[in-house]
């Protein structure tokens, strides 16, 4: 019959922690209990009396130093394991000092130190209580053969033989724990050690008995262990260095305590090292890994700000300065998503590279995230020689990144800020220098721009719109307004394009030129598209039983729209409004289309087979090709009020219309001429053959209730 498992109970109030445990341990053919606090996990122990306890140091209610105190009174012979992090080394010692058998750090990322500390745990327990088992029936013997020693003296050599079982148990014992151990006497002369120690000083065993430490060991070393003194027979230890016979250096906590004669007079001294040098490196590791960025290896946002506080702190007193050029990689997410993170991943690493041959020794270069980039150059004479420096960065991206046989040409925009006039701490610094970058990439892609007062309230306002926009979603302030479509071969209302408009609070009306942008960066913009697409679609349901029959509404997707939950939202507008989908155009402008192909085309094809209608907004100002009108379902192509507006004075324009209209003609497209202002421009569209106009020549954006009145009246309705 085989053994029971051992029952482990582990006790942490970190729930994931305690489960990665138990998962790993059962799986490992241990039972496992847990406790989420000191407390509650002595309950546990008391009613279940595991083998084995692992316990966290930092806990409420009870914490992990008092389990052990207490397990050190209610159970010293069951092994208490202390898992906790690597910055509570100290107590970690101490919790050594008072009874806990071993340390393993926490996070544990190899399970298998775990494993190996158990395991090695219960080993010595069960060891220790063979020992104490051994010694309670040796001292049973003992005792029996007491009262025969004057009569037989053969007795007495059992005795002896059985003392000296005991002696080699013990030895056995001290040979089989994995830590450094030796003990000595009084003059401070090795009595003996096991065969880990000596071969961590890389001599035999038998050569260290007799021998000091200042013998054996480098000065400094014997030094320490000479200053460690234990008072009471208590555990004393400390920290040191010592180099391994390949030349490695270890770092060791010593723990060192008396021993006593049966007088109770002290006799002499063990000690223990315990290896912490993994401990070490990996405390170092993860220093390193806070302060840089895992993909680049470059300083990333909590190392540069503290590079920033040290010149600062050290250019406090003087006229010296220093620049921070804040780094924003122009159109990355084009690329990212149409070539993929690894291909994204391997150009956001060659620019670190190409940032760093750059400055040289003569800055530090940080990522801060996603494509954004921070150059720090301590040393600038004025700030003329910043705007130099953020000129030849600009030069260093107009060569080529050579990318998994792609040539990418990829720019930045970069803003900048200098000490001590654009700012006295880390933060404001950098976060003058990312305004100064949002302003340059406003004003022209692959440009810089030095930071001003000015572009604070600018950010300010913007920020403000943005809080507003907020307040007017929640308050339903933003409603469509309705543009008609006008056949020009009848002069009827076809459709209509609705277009958003803000009603704020105070009576005042928002400019679309201002808050569409914002609404754009910040996202908004797919909320306030939803909501006018299912307004727009409530909307015409309406006309329509009101016997406005066959007109079609128009609604404008943005390029965040067309990457979001497009089809989902377009499908919920129809379902709630119940409208026919083909009585439903979508307007998308080229670039939108043109940012991912692959989902275009899928996107598209979805929609058509709906039903639904798509538009080309602005067509012939972004990427018009013949390509996508045959790849892509198509309806409609929009003509750009651009070229309507200069038809009658500029022949380019008058030719683009012109062939536009044929173009749409031939591939059975729908054309609708935007912007359109005057009689003249109307009867140029009618020459050559559009069907479909928009603009104020009929009518501008209007509510519903006007938009219904005009179409009426235009209709005969």
């Amino acid at each position: 019959m085989q053994d029971a498992p051992a029952l482990i109970l582990t006790i942490d109030d970190d729930l994931t922690v305690r489960e990665n445990i138990v998962a790993y341990l059962e799986d490992s053919g241990f039972e496992v209990c847990q406790a989420e606090n000191g407390a509650l996990g002595l309950e546990v122990f008391r009613a279940r009396q595991p083998d084995l306890v692992l316990v966290d140091l930092r806990m409420p209610v009870m914490d992990g130093m008092e389990v052990v105190r207490r397990m050190k009174v209610e159970a010293p012979a069951v092994p208490v394991i202390v898992v906790s992090g690597v910055g509570v080394l100290e107590e970690a010692v101490e919790a050594l000092r008072i009874g806990a058998w071993d340390f393993v750090t926490k996070p544990i990322t190899d399970m298998l130190v775990l494993e190996h500390a158990v395991g090695k745990a219960l080993e010595r327990a069960r060891l220790l209580e063979e020992r104490n088992r051994y010694q309670d029936r040796l001292e049973q013997e003992v005792s029996m053969r007491t009262s025969e020693l004057r009569n037989a003296n053969a007795r007495l050599l059992e005795v002896q033989a059985l003392l000296q079982e005991k002696n080699q148990f013990l030895e056995t014992l001290i040979e089989s724990i994995p830590n450094p151990i030796f003990y000595k006497d009084l003059n401070g002369l090795y009595l003996g050690c096991n065969k880990v120690f000596s071969d961590m000083l890389g001599v035999r065993q038998e050569d260290v008995v007799g021998q000091s430490s200042h013998r054996l060991l480098p000065d400094e070393v014997a030094c320490r262990m000479s200053e460690i003194n234990s008072q009471d027979g208590m555990l004393t230890n400390c920290l040191m260095e010592l180099s391994a016979p390949d030349g490695s250096l270890h770092n060791f906590v010593l723990y060192k305590s008396f021993f006593f004669d049966r007088d109770g007079a002290r006799s002499g001294e063990v000690g223990t090292f315990h290896d912490i040098t993994e401990l070490k490196r990996k405390e170092a590791q993860i220093t390193y890994q806070a302060h840089h960025d895992e993909l680049t290896g470059l300083p990333n946002r909590l190392k540069i700000k503290q590079e920033i506080a040290a010149l600062i702190a050290r250019y406090a007193e003087t006229n010296l300065q220093f620049a921070v050029l804040f780094l924003d990689l122009d159109n990355f997410k084009t690329v990212n998503d149409s070539l993929g993170h690894k291909v994204g991943d391997r150009l956001l690493t060659e620019t670190a590279e190409r940032l760093l041959a750059l400055t040289g020794e003569r800055g530090m270069v940080a990522r801060l995230g996603g494509d954004e980039y921070v150059v720090l150059l301590p040393h600038i004479m004025d700030e003329t020689e910043a705007g130099h420096w953020a000129e030849t960065v600009l030069n260093a991206f107009r060569n080529p990144f050579m990318i998994s046989e792609h040539e990418l040409y990829l720019s930045t925009s970069i803003g900048v800020t200098c000490y001590p006039k654009d700012g006295a701490d880390p933060d404001t610094l950098i976060k003058n220098a990312d305004i100064a970058m949002y302003r340059a990439k406003a004003r022209e892609r692959s440009s810089w721009q030095r930071f001003d007062i000015a572009m604070v309230e600018q950010v300010t306002k913007r920020l403000a719109i943005e809080k507003d926009i907020r307040k007017g979603l929640e308050n339903n302030e933003f409603i469509p307004y309705y543009q008609p479509r006008v056949d020009i071969r009848t002069g009827r209302v076809v459709g209509m394009e609705a277009l958003v408009r803000w009603h704020k609070a105070d009576g005042t009306v928002g400019n679309p030129g201002e808050f569409i942008p914002v609404a754009e960066e910040t996202g908004l913009i797919v909320q306030l598209g939803e909501r006018v697409l299912r307004e727009a679609c409530r909307q015409t349901r309406i006309w329509h039983s009101a016997g406005m029959d066959g007109l079609r509404v128009s609604v404008n997707i943005s390029a965040h729209q067309f990457r979001a939950n497009l089809v989902d939202m377009v499908f919920n507008a129809l379902d709630e409004s119940g409208i026919d989908p083909e009585l439903l155009e979508l307007e998308i402008t080229e670039s939108t289309m043109m940012s991912d192909l692959g989902q275009t085309v899928s996107l598209l094809e979805r929609l058509a087979g709906r039903g639904i209608l798509t538009a080309i907004d602005d067509f012939g100002t972004g990427h018009s090709s013949l390509y996508y009108l045959k790849t892509f379902h198509i309806n409609t192509l929009k003509i750009d009020r651009s070229f309507v507006e200069d038809i009658l004075n500029d022949e380019n324009d008058a030719n683009i219309v012109s062939t536009v209209i044929s173009m749409a003609k031939n591939l059975s497209l729908q054309v609708v001429a935007e912007g359109v202002e005057t009689q003249e421009q109307l009867d140029r569209l009618r020459e050559y053959g559009c069907p479909e106009v928009q603009g104020f020549f009929y009518s501008r954006p209007v509510p519903a209730d006007d938009f219904e009145i005009y179409v009426r009246k235009t209709n005969g309705w």
